[in-house]
C-alpha cells in the first residue's frame, strides 16, 4: 500500500513539474514607435527578500534610432511572468540630454540597490568648458531604482589634448568590502596609439581609490572584458592582448592579469598555442583557496579546421590564480560559434556544471547567427557535453545572439538575447530584445533544437607578460537623466516564467563576493552541493549518475517508466561515476529515482 500511495505522490509531484517546467521566448519591444531599436547589454533576475515580490527581471537596455549616435538609456523593470512594470531612468533621444549606452547591471552584495556601467556620448554637458566627446559613467540605484548617484569619470584637468582620450570600461564587480572595481581599456588618443588595460577602484560613494592603466611588453593594444576578485582579494582579470606584428597591430590572445588590492600587478600571461586568435570574455572563480584559486575562463578561440580554414569556437579554459593551465577545451561544430557568459554550479569534490551562451552560425542558412544555451560537465582536466540547444525562429529576424545568462530557478535559466527583426521589409530592421528561458527539469522539448558539437582540447601555454601600472588621474564628474518611454513584451513561443526566489537557492553562482560562510543581506547566490547528478538529457541508451554524498547505507537508482511501473534497479555501492544502461527500454518519459530510505530524488529523463 506504501508502495502505491509513494508513486501516487511522485506522479503529483512530476504532474506539477510537467505543468510549470516550459521553455519560452519572449520579445521586447519599444511600442511608442517600431523606428526606435530596442537593444539589451545586461539584465538582473532579481533574488528579493520573499517569494511574493513581484520583481524578476530588470533589463536595461538602450531605446536607439537608426542613428547610433542618438543611442539613449532605459532602465526597465518587469515581473516573474515577463511584463512591463515601469522604467525609471531614461534620457530621450533628441533632445539635448548625453546619449548613454549600457554595459553591465548587477545587485548590490553589501547593501540594496544596483550598479549600472556604461558610457555618454557626445553629452552636452560639458567638462570644465569643454566638451568631451566619451566619458564612461556609473549609475547607483537605491531598491526603488531611484539614482543615488551618477558620474561620468574623465580626467581631474580635462584639456583639448586628452578630451577625446580613449576610456572605456567593459566590466564591474562589487569587492567583498564594498568597493566597485571597473576594468577595460584607455589609450591617450584612439586612433594610432596603442590600447592598454584599465582597472579603476571606487568606494561605493563613487570616491576613486586607485586608477592605473597597464602597459605589457610583447603587446600592441591590451582590453579587459571581464574581472573577478579571488579569495585574498586580489583581483583576476581576462580579456585579450594583441602580439606586435605590425606596428600596433597583431593577432589577439586570452589574457590573465593579476592585481594586489591596490592595483599593483602581480603577474600576467597571454595564452599561446594551437589558436590564431583567442580572447577571455567572462572569469568565474570556482574555489575558495586564498592564494591558490582556480578560475574559469571562457570566449572564444580560432582553431584550425582539417580544411586548413580557421574556424572560430567556443573557448573554456580553467587555470590558477599563478596563472597555470589546469585544463583547456574548445567546443563548436563547422560554424562559427562565440560564447558570451558564463555561469557556474559546483556540485562538490571538484564537480561542475558550466552553462554558457553567445551565438552560433553552424546550423541555420536563413538566420545568420542563432543564440544558444550550452550546459557542459567538468572534472579537472576534463570537459564532456550534457547539452547545446538553440531556439528555433519564432518571429522574421536575421540574427540574434545571446548576451548574458543568469539563473532563474531552479534548474532555470534565463537567457538575454537580441535579435535583427525585419519590420515590413528585408531592408528595413529593427533591434529587438529577446528573453529566453531554458528550464533544464521539463520534458517538453518546446522552443528547443538539440546539436551535438564536439568538444576537444586545446594545447595552450602561458607566455609571461611584464606589467608596468601608470598611474592615471581621473575625477567624478556628475550628470542627470530624466524619463522616457514604455516597453512592450510579446510573448513568442512558450510558457514565460521565472522563479526568482528560488534562483537565490539554486547554486548557480554569478559573482561569489562574500567571505566564506558569509551572505550579505541574504541576497548573494549560495553554492550549495547537489547529492544526485543524472545526464544527459536526452539520452540515448545509457545515463550517468553521480552520487556526492557519502555512502553509508543502501542507494539504489530505480527507473519508472511513464506509467510508473518499476523497470530496473541497481544498487550504487561507491561515489564513482555510475553507469545507468536504457538498452532494450523504447524511446519516451522515464523517471529515475536515486537514494537511500531517508533521502531519495527523482529525475525525468527523455531517451531518444
Amino acid at each position: 500500500m506504501s508502495k502505491h500511495v509513494y508513486l501516487v505522490v511522485i506522479a503529483w509531484f512530476i504532474g506539477v513539474s510537467i505543468t510549470h517546467g516550459q521553455n519560452a521566448d519572449q520579445q521586447y519591444y519599444n511600442a511608442f514607435a517600431l523606428q526606435f531599436h530596442y537593444k539589451a547589454a545586461s539584465f538582473v533576475v532579481d533574488t528579493p527578500f520573499s517569494a511574493s515580490a513581484p520583481q524578476a527581471f530588470l533589463l536595461w537596455s538602450a531605446n536607439v534610432y537608426q542613428d547610433s549616435t542618438k543611442s539613449s538609456l532605459s532602465l526597465d523593470q518587469f515581473d516573474a511572468s515577463g511584463n512591463f512594470i515601469s522604467e525609471h531612468v531614461v534620457p530621450q533621444p533628441g533632445k539635448g540630454l548625453p546619449s548613454l549606452l549600457p554595459k553591465k547591471i548587477f545587485r548590490m552584495k553589501n547593501g540594496q540597490g544596483y550598479y549600472l556601467l556604461g558610457y555618454v556620448i557626445q553629452s552636452t554637458n560639458l567638462v570644465n568648458g569643454i566638451p568631451v566627446y566619451s566619458t564612461p559613467v556609473i549609475v547607483r540605484l537605491n531598491p526603488l531604482l531611484n539614482p543615488v548617484w551618477v558620474q561620468k569619470l574623465h580626467f581631474s584637468s580635462v584639456s583639448t589634448a586628452n578630451a577625446n582620450a580613449l576610456i572605456e570600461y567593459n566590466d564591474l564587480i562589487e569587492a567583498v568590502n564594498g568597493d566597485v572595481i571597473i576594468a577595460g581599456r584607455y589609450s591617450p588618443v584612439p586612433a594610432g596609439q596603442q590600447i592598454n588595460v584599465l582597472a579603476t577602484r571606487l568606494t561605493n560613494g563613487g570616491t576613486i581609490v586607485w586608477n592605473y592603466q597597464y602597459s605589457t611588453n610583447f603587446t600592441c593594444n591590451a582590453n579587459a572584458l571581464s574581472l573577478t576578485e579571488a579569495t585574498d582579494n586580489n583581483i583576476i582579470l581576462t580579456g585579450y592582448v594583441e602580439l606586435c606584428t605590425n606596428g600596433f597591430g597583431g593577432p589577439r590572445q586570452a589574457l590573465f592579469l593579476r592585481l594586489q588590492p591596490g592595483g599593483v600587478p602581480v603577474t600576467g600571461f597571454a595564452y599561446i598555442g594551437a589558436t590564431t586568435e583567442s580572447a577571455g570574455t567572462k572569469i568565474v572563480k570556482r574555489t575558495s583557496i586564498a592564494g591558490n584559486d582556480a578560475f574559469f575562463i571562457s570566449g572564444f578561440t580560432d582553431v584550425t579546421a582539417a580544411t586548413g580554414a580557421v574556424n572560430r569556437q567556443v573557448l573554456i579554459l580553467d587555470v590558477r590564480e599563478t596563472g597555470a593551465i589546469i585544463g583547456a577545451f574548445h567546443v563548436g561544430d563547422a560554424g562559427t560559434e562565440e560564447s558570451n557568459d558564463l555561469v557556474i554550479r559546483d556540485l562538490g569534490n571538484q564537480n561542475y556544471l558550466l552553462y554558457l551562451t553567445g551565438f552560433t552560425t553552424s546550423y541555420y542558412t536563413a538566420v545568420s547567427k542563432e543564440v544558444f544555451f550550452l550546459q557542459l560537465r567538468y572534472l579537472p582536466g576534463t570537459l564532456g557535453l550534457v547539452e547545446f540547444s538553440t531556439f528555433p525562429q519564432t518571429a522574421s529576424y536575421t540574427e540574434r545572439y545571446g548576451v548574458e545568462i543568469k539563473a532563474a530557478g531552479k534548474d532555470r535559466f534565463a537567457i538575454l538575447a537580441n535579435a535583427n527583426y525585419i519590420i515590413s521589409s528585408a531592408s528595413n530592421t529593427s533591434t529587438f530584445t529577446n528573453v529566453l528561458i531554458r528550464d533544464l527539469s521539463t520534458t517538453n522539448q518546446q522552443c528547443i533544437k538539440i546539436h551535438q558539437p564536439p568538444v576537444s582540447s586545446l594545447n595552450l601555454s602561458p607566455k609571461q607578460l611584464t606589467v608596468s601600472p601608470v598611474a592615471l588621474s581621473f575625477k567624478p564628474y556628475a550628470e542627470k537623466y530624466t524619463l522616457f518611454q514604455k516597453v512592450y513584451p510579446k510573448a513568442l513561443c512558450g510558457q514565460f516564467k521565472v522563479n526568482a526566489y528560488d534562483a537565490l537557492s539554486s547554486g548557480v553562482i554569478e559573482q561569489r563576493v562574500a567571505a566564506p560562510g558569509v551572505l550579505p543581506n541574504k541576497l548573494a547566490p549560495v553554492t550549495r552541493q547537489e547529492t544526485v547528478s543524472v545526464y544527459p538529457n536526452p539520452a540515448s541508451n545509457y545515463v550517468f549518475i553521480q552520487y556526492s554524498k557519502p555512502i553509508t547505507g543502501k542507494v539504489q537508482a530505480r527507473v519508472f517508466g511513464a506509467d510508473m511501473r518499476l523497470l530496473k534497479t541497481v544498487e550504487i555501492s561507491d561515489n564513482s561515476r555510475k553507469t545507468l544502461s536504457l538498452d532494450g527500454l523504447p524511446a519516451g518519459l522515464y523517471f529515475i529515482q536515486v537514494g537511500n530510505d531517508s533521502n531519495k530524488e527523482i529525475f525525468k529523463i527523455m531517451k531518444n
